[in-house]
C-alpha cells in the first residue's frame, strides 16, 4: 500500500508549544527538538505487493530468479512514477486470486474485468489486449478445417484451459452451460496443457498468442504444436487492485502513471520487443 501519512507527530509538537501550562516554566528542550527531528525525518517509502504466475512473455521468473516480463516491466515502470517500490509474490492463478481477494496482495497483471471479480477488486485502465487462439498437434492441423471453438467441440474434441481464466462470455457459457461442458479439461498452468496435447489426452487447447509462441520457443515444440485459424476476439487486458488494501484515491495515481506509459507508446514498444 501507498500514500500514507503521519501527522500526529506535528500535532504533538504544537501542543507543546503552544499549551505548556503557565507554571510550567520553559518546555523540555531535548524532547521537544527530538519530537521536532522526529517529525521532519522523511516518510518510508511505499511498498506495493505484486503476484504474478509463470505466464511468459508476460510474467515469470528466470533461471537466476529475477522476475521479468512485458507486465512486470510496465509494473515497475508505473511504481517508479509514483515512488513506489515493488515485492513480488509467485502463485497460481487461482493462489493470486484467492490472495487479493483476501489483500494479501495488492495488485495483479493481465486480468480481465468480470462482475464477479469487481465484488473483490478495483480495475485499471486496460493497458494492452490479448487474443487466445486454438493450438493443436501440428500433424493433425490439416483437419481442423471449422471456424469457430463450438464446431470444434461438436466433432466431440476435448479442449484444455486453465482454471479460473476469462475466456469471454461467449466461452464461458459453452465450457458452463452447454452439452460440450464435459468436453473442457481445466489444469492450474498453461504449460499442462502443451504436455497434456502432446500425451493425447486433449485435442487442443487456448492459449494467448504470444504466450503460446514463447513457450513453444523455447520448449523446442515448433514442429509438433501448431496454431490453428480458430480463436477468439481480442480483449481488453487490466491491472486488478484488492479492495481490502488499495484505495480508490490509490489506483487514480497508479493509472495517471499507467496512462502516461500507454500515450507515450511505451508499452506498445515492449510488446515488440517481446516479440508480438
Amino acid at each position: 500500500m501507498f500514500f500514507r501519512t503521519s501527522t500526529f507527530l506535528v500535532v504533538a509538537v504544537a501542543w507543546l508549544v503552544g499549551c505548556t501550562p503557565a507554571n510550567q516554566g520553559e518546555v523540555d528542550v531535548p524532547e521537544l527538538e527530538a519530537a521536532v527531528e522526529q517529525a521532519a525525518e522523511p516518510r518510508p517509502p511505499c511498498q506495493l505487493t505484486f503476484g504474478f504466475e509463470s505466464w511468459e512473455p508476460y510474467q515469470y521468473l528466470s533461471v537466476g530468479g529475477e522476475v521479468g516480463g512485458v507486465d512486470v516491466e510496465i509494473a515497475q515502470r508505473v511504481a517508479n512514477e509514483i515512488g513506489c517500490t515493488l515485492k513480488a509474490e509467485q502463485g497460481s492463478w487461482m493462489e493470486l486470486l484467492e490472495w487479493l481477494q483476501n489483500g494479501e496482495i495488492d495488485f495483479i497483471m493481465g486480468a480481465s474485468m468480470t462482475e464477479s471479480r469487481r465484488e473483490y477488486a478495483h480495475f485499471s485502465i486496460p493497458y494492452r489486449q490479448e487474443q487466445f487462439s486454438l493450438f493443436v498437434r501440428a500433424e493433425e492441423l490439416p483437419r481442423y478445417t471449422m471456424d469457430t471453438i463450438e464446431e470444434f467441440l461438436s466433432e466431440g474434441y476435448r479442449m484444455g484451459v486453465v482454471n479460473e481464466y476469462f475466456y469471454g462470455d461467449d466461452l464461458q457459457g459453452l465450457m458452463h452451460e452447454s452439452e460440450y461442458s464435459d468436453q473442457f479439461v481445466g489444469t492450474i498452468l498453461n504449460e499442462m496443457n502443451m504436455a497434456r496435447l502432446l500425451d493425447a489426452d486433449i485435442d487442443g487447447f487456448l492459449e494467448d498468442n504470444l504466450v503460446a509462441a514463447s513457450i513453444i520457443r523455447r520448449r523446442g515444440l515448433s514442429e509438433r504444436i501448431a496454431r490453428t485459424e480458430i480463436h477468439l476476439d481480442s480483449s481488453d487486458v487490466y491491472i486488478m487492485f484488492s479492495r481490502s488494501s488499495v484505495s480508490e484515491s490509490e489506483i487514480d495515481a497508479f493509472n495517471n502513471a499507467l496512462r502516461t506509459a500507454i500515450n507515450s507508446g511505451y508499452i506498445d514498444s515492449l510488446i515488440r520487443r517481446y516479440g508480438g
